[in-house]
């Protein structure tokens, strides 16, 4: 991951040491614009509110974000949505901007959700999702609801979910965390968006908009368990049988008709795939 020289913050220390700011490296993920203590692995960084999280400018060699001047680091596309990143090729550095986190620590309960190394944005209109990798984990203070700018690198995982890489991830304010979406188990997944590689792959025989990367409500009666607690298998008599995510969650239920919340992802096949978050994502109907 590329370090991020601060020179904004490193501005403080040289009237007393007078070296170059060059010299005062951070390796981070996320800086929370409206101040307050932020720390991950070997730092610790008391930010005052500044100027809103809101884009960047450049100069010939600068990338200007958050007050900060990044150094080096190429210009990004700015993608005014979700949707509109998709339509990028891997490898794509990109920004995205003013987009509400799925996943998260739960804001009521406090319940911090199952997922490592990664989280979900989506618009607000609930239109698109994606899936935010990150190399550094865990983010400070990442709320569902959180409004997040992101910059990073367009990529596909190897089940063909549509990614963004980001080792700038950062926090702006938060909001009501999006409902999901809710719909029966022929509609999770949908069909392709744009011409992958370019967009993102529907599921086999899927039909209507894609949905992969957002959060859904969907419902059927448990057919499978796998022995080990990984996954089962929910139909609701309208298609093919869907696979819910069941790793690490507590309480997984073997039979019985059940309501699963969950982001709409996938599997190796393409087929459908609902990851739950937590264990109340799941509950008998």
């Amino acid at each position: 991951m590329k370090a991020i020289y601060l020179t904004a913050l490193a501005v403080f220390v040289l009237a007393a040491s007078g070296s170059i700011a060059a010299d005062y490296k951070i390796d981070w993920y996320s800086i929370n614009s409206g101040g307050g203590l932020v720390t991950g692995g070997s730092y610790k960084l008391n930010c005052s509110v500044g100027q809103p999280a809101a884009g960047f400018v450049t100069s010939t060699d600068f990338l200007h974000w958050i007050g900060f001047w990044a150094g080096e680091v190429p210009t990004p596309t700015v993608a005014p949505t979700i949707n509109a990143a998709k339509l990028l090729g891997d490898g794509t550095f990109v920004s995205v901007a003013g987009k509400i986190a799925t996943s998260g620590r739960n804001p009521i309960t406090g319940i911090t959700d199952r997922f490592s190394g990664f989280f979900y944005l989506e618009e607000a209109d609930r239109h698109s999702g994606i899936r935010i990798s990150c190399p550094s984990w865990p983010i400070t203070d990442l709320l569902r609801g959180s409004i997040i700018n992101v910059i990073g690198t367009m990529g596909t995982t190897a089940e063909g979910e549509r990614q963004i890489v980001a080792p700038i991830v950062i926090i702006v304010s938060s909001t009501t965390p999006p409902p999901p979406l809710g719909m029966n188990n022929r509609a999770v997944g949908g069909s392709a968006f744009g011409s992958p590689p370019l967009g993102q792959s529907g599921v086999i025989g899927g039909t209507g908009l894609n949905n992969i990367g957002l959060l859904i409500k969907t419902w059927g009666e448990v057919t499978y368990k796998e022995p080990s607690g990984a996954y089962i298998l929910i139909t609701d008599g309208a298609g093919d049988p869907i696979r819910i995510d069941t790793t690490g969650l507590a309480s997984v239920p073997s039979e019985g008709y059940v309501s699963v919340i969950g982001i709409s992802s996938l599997y190796t096949g393409p087929q459908p795939l609902v990851l739950p978050r937590t264990d109340s994502d799941i509950e008998p109907r």
